[in-house]
């Protein structure tokens, strides 16, 4: 049953994308692999297939066909038109979504023509961003930090106390064997006070990291400067990331991959010609930039509550989003974006319509601070 749900979704997927974006090839290539979380554990979940690229020759791009694809046990079968021997700059975005909202990341793949499957291996390009998952960005560190936060630092603290409390043991024992010799004594004792003041250090610093703000500044749902016609490919951020590869930038609700969508030079983004933003794309950055803001909390992959029924627009979130702005709503992996396909009201989220409303099926995820 579960190679024939595979095979359907395969043909589904590949009629799409071969009749509506290739229509001159013939030829097919399955992608046959397995998909695992970053735990090792296999992936459950939605895999959506975007192709991004050109028709033909002196064809504008075709972006936005998309089909999506359910994995059960990590196992992916997927019949795709080849993007290498299509016009240059064609490739595909894939978005993945765990089915419990928790793990989403994107990759970009190119796909040549072969005879025989490939691998994830042989077509994945660079990876994206992710929350939950993994991906090309760094890895930063959510404020307030506990000490379970930090890596071995709980069994490192528990040894140094069970270590302390042996020592004690032996002076104590010592004691009577060695009274005739206080400097001795003293100097053991030194050394125990030493390491004590070390583990309350220790224990000190991180409560400080914990109670202490935030050095970056965040900026949410900027519209970069530029005119959006089709062929401008310059557009300008009030400030320049930092770190760069803190930008997150999306182009209709799918997030663009930097040094193969565009490049970053301090505020300036530069697209590449295949990607140029088209009249009536909508462009949003999330990045951070040098400063000191206060500490919050932090929601990752929430999933709202609310029936996903077809019909109902009211969804609420665990806490209100501080600022609005920072809230990301993903519908399928895709950003939506606020104030047109949703409104916000303290944690209360309005979908706009019928277009925008999830459907059964759907997978809603929220990322936010508060």
């Amino acid at each position: 049953m579960l190679k024939l749900r595979h095979s359907l979704l395969a043909t589904i997927l590949c009629t799409t994308l071969f009749l509506g974006c290739a229509p001159a090839q013939t030829n097919l290539t399955e992608v046959l692999d397995s998909i695992t979380n970053p735990n090792g554990t296999p992936f459950n979940g939605t895999v959506v297939i975007t192709w991004n690229g050109y028709a033909g020759s002196g064809v504008s791009p075709i972006t936005g066909l998309s089909s999506t694809a359910r994995v059960y046990n990590g196992a992916l079968s997927v019949l795709l038109v080849p993007t290498t021997t299509a016009a240059p700059g064609t490739y595909y975005q894939v978005v993945y979504t765990s089915s419990d909202g928790t793990v989403t990341w994107s990759e970009i793949w190119q796909v040549p023509p072969s005879a025989t499957p490939l691998t994830l291996s042989q077509v994945r390009q660079s990876g994206g961003t992710s929350s939950g998952g993994t991906g090309s960005g760094g890895q930063f560190a959510t404020l307030p930090i506990s000490i379970n936060d930090v890596t071995s630092l709980s069994a490192d603290l528990s040894t140094i106390n069970s270590s302390l409390t042996s020592l004690t043991s032996q002076i104590n024992a010592l004691s009577p064997v060695v009274s005739g010799n206080s400097a001795s004594l003293t100097d053991l004792t030194s050394t125990v006070t030493n390491l004590t003041n070390t583990v309350n250090g220790l224990i000190s610093t991180v409560n400080s990291l914990t109670a202490s703000g935030s050095d970056a500044v965040f900026v949410d749902a900027e519209d970069p400067a530029g005119t959006i016609d089709g062929t401008n490919e310059t557009f300008t951020l009030a400030h320049a990331p930092a770190p760069s590869a803190s930008l997150s930038l999306y182009l209709n609700g799918l997030e663009k991959t930097s040094g193969v969508d565009f490049t970053l030079n301090g505020a300036s983004i530069t697209f590449s010609a295949s990607s140029t933003p088209e009249l009536g794309d909508v462009m949003e950055a999330y990045y951070r930039i040098a400063g000191t803001g206060a500490a919050g909390a932090f929601a990752d992959a929430e999933v709202p509550s609310g029936t996903i029924n077809g019909t109902n627009l009211a969804f609420t979130l665990g806490a209100a989003p501080s600022p609005a702005a920072s809230l990301k709503l993903y519908k399928n992996g895709v950003l939506l974006t606020q104030n047109g396909d949703y409104t916000l009201s303290g944690s209360a989220i309005t979908f706009s319509g019928a277009s925008s409303t999830p459907q059964v099926g759907d997978i809603l995820s929220a990322s936010y601070r508060h």
